[in-house]
């Protein structure tokens, strides 16, 4: 008998499952994209995050964290697939494609942002997306990526210290990636 249908009706499992992909798909596909930078090569990461979650969900212990959880499987599922590409040209594409909400006329574009992260190492540019793109604290981030506070700390300094020091070399502008809309919790 399948395990996701018991005489008729979703089980627990399935129904959970359910509204994590309602609820959390929207901040799963966004970060894939910000790591693989295309948008069929995300899908397909999302999609096998998915999988590799619904294979392993027993591991979960704390429901609450859900996100946290789906986005560490999500990163691992990157990495194991991609392991040492640079990021491709259709990025660029992709971001052109995407709409930035309440953009300014001195504003810096995603494609300004893509290519001022791409100065970062992935474990620095890594962890300063899930600290300014999703707005999870240090504390967050340390059980995420499964490293002490401190070295988020570190990362994330390190990161705004590599994207000043750029951008005093490269441009008048300043990013300030406070104005960028931070993924929500319950983003779908």
């Amino acid at each position: 008998m399948n395990n996701y249908l018991k005489f008729g009706r979703k089980s627990s499992k399935s129904s959970k499952f359910d509204d994590w992909i309602h609820h959390y798909h929207g901040a799963l596909y966004k970060h894939a994209l910000w790591m693989v930078g295309s948008h069929d090569i995300a899908q397909e990461m999302v999609q096998e995050a998915y999988f590799q979650a619904w294979l392993s969900m027993d591991s979960l212990k704390d429901e609450g964290k859900a996100l946290p959880w789906l986005l560490t499987v999500l990163r691992r599922t990157v990495y194991r697939e991609q392991r040492c590409q640079y990021r491709n040209q259709e990025t660029l594409e992709a971001l052109k494609q995407l709409d930035i909400e309440e953009t300014q006329s001195d504003a810096f574009t995603l494609l300004e942002i893509y290519s001022a992260l791409d100065y970062l190492s992935p474990k620095l540019r890594d962890t300063f997306l899930l600290h300014h793109l999703h707005g999870f604290s240090y504390e967050e981030i340390s059980a995420q990526l499964e490293i002490p506070t401190g070295t988020v700390m570190s990362r994330i300094s390190r990161a705004r210290e590599a994207l000043q020091k750029q951008q005093n070399t490269d441009s008048e502008k300043v990013i300030d990636f406070r104005s960028i809309k931070r993924g929500s919790q319950n983003e779908g």
